[in-house]
Order: C-alpha cells, then structure tokens, then sequence
C-alpha cells in the first residue's frame, strides 16, 4: 500500500513539472530610478487605467520609465518593443547573471550610464558581485586576463567577449562564438547573440534621445 502511494505521488510530481513552462518567466522587474530630467523630446505618461498599452508596459516590469515615456511616443514601435524584450528577458534561458553582462557590458562600451542605472541592482540580484561588476565596468574592450577570468569565471569570461566582438566590431570571430557556444546549446547561443544585439538598440536609443538628460553623463563606477 505505501508503495502504491509512493507511485501515485510521484506520477502527480511528474504530471505538474511537465505541466510547467519550459522556460519559466524570470518575474523581472524594474524600479523607478530616473531623476525624471528632461529628454530632447517629451515623456508621455498616461495615467494608470487610461491607455492600454502603458499598463501592458507596467504590469510587464512594475512601472514606467523614461525609456518607456519616450517609446509612448511611437506607439506601435512601444507594443513591439515591450514584446520583444520581455521575450528577452523573461522568457530567456541563460543564467541570470549572463543576460545581465550581456545588457551592462553593451552599456560600459556604448557610454549608456541610463542603461548601467537601470539594471546595475538587477545585476547584483541575479548573482554579479560587486568585484565582477568591476571587470564589467572597467576591463578594456577585447582584453581579458587571467586575473578578469578568475573573477568572472569561464562562462561569463566567454560572454563578455562575445558581448564586446557583437558591440564594437560586430562580425565575431570563430574563436569567441566557439568559446561561448561550448557552454550553450542552440537556444541559448540565440538568446545570448539577441540580447547583446537588443541591448546595443537600447544603448542607442537612450542616449540619442538623451533619456534622463544622461547622455553626457559617464557610467557610474562601482
């Protein structure tokens, strides 16, 4: 009898976990950490409950920023855009700590501190310490040492590069696809590869714009 129930509860444990999401969401989240400085064109903030799309976008990441404001302006390019990176972010498999490289490491080498501001402290709760934060924020484009690859480890230490190939030359060479490919499998090595490219379009985005009035301003240090 004992046996029987030990079946039973392990097929209705089998039964829900193939029930779930292959890939369930992150539940990712912004805070609000814009000074709210003025852009080169003007925030659109609908209040709650009056526009459908900016309620999609705060029940999506728990508020709207000036990034979002600014989107607002475009309105169908806002709807595609919330979809695709919530996509990015809260359908992607990659570890946490890699998406977040990816996204901060596209923000050092394109001078986006609006973008370092937002996700720095999504960084640090996904797992980055503040000593990796560091080889992020101040390692030289294409140069890793010893000393930067045992602080971010082999994978993030293959992910930096990638990010730093996709950003400032674009084409990437065998050896930096192979070097991260090692560690993902063909899902994976297409979030990455879009999430380093998605990222360079947020980069652009903000500081043309001028997001926050941080255009000029340099990416904080950690």
């Amino acid at each position: 009898m004992r046996f029987f129930k030990a079946v039973v509860v392990l097929s209705a444990v089998v039964v829900t976990a193939s029930a779930a999401p292959l890939f369930p969401s992150n539940n990712f989240k912004l805070e609000k950490r814009d000074d709210d400085l003025p852009a080169r064109i003007p925030y659109i903030f609908p209040a709650p409950g009056t526009d459908p799309l900016a309620d999609a976008i705060r029940e999506r990441h728990g508020t709207l920023l000036d990034l979002d404001g600014l989107l607002l302006n475009a309105p169908k390019l806002a709807s595609g855009w919330n979809d695709l990176f919530g996509a990015i972010r809260d359908g992607n498999s990659l570890p946490g700590t890699m998406r977040e490289l990816f996204i901060l490491r596209t923000a050092v080498l394109n001078s986006a501190a609006y973008q370092w501001l937002q996700h720095e402290s999504v960084g640090r709760e996904e797992g980055l310490t503040t000593e990796q934060l560091r080889v992020i924020r101040f390692t030289p484009p294409f140069v890793q040492t010893k000393h930067t690859e045992s602080i971010l480890g082999p994978q993030l230490s293959a992910a930096m590069s990638y990010a730093d190939w996709i950003t400032k030359s674009v084409q990437v060479p065998d050896r930096v696809f192979k070097g991260l490919k090692q560690f993902l499998n063909d899902q994976q090595i297409v979030e990455a590869t879009m999430t380093a490219g998605s990222y360079n379009l947020v980069s652009r985005f903000v500081v043309a714009l001028d997001a926050d009035a941080k255009m000029g301003a340099p990416v904080p240090f950690v």
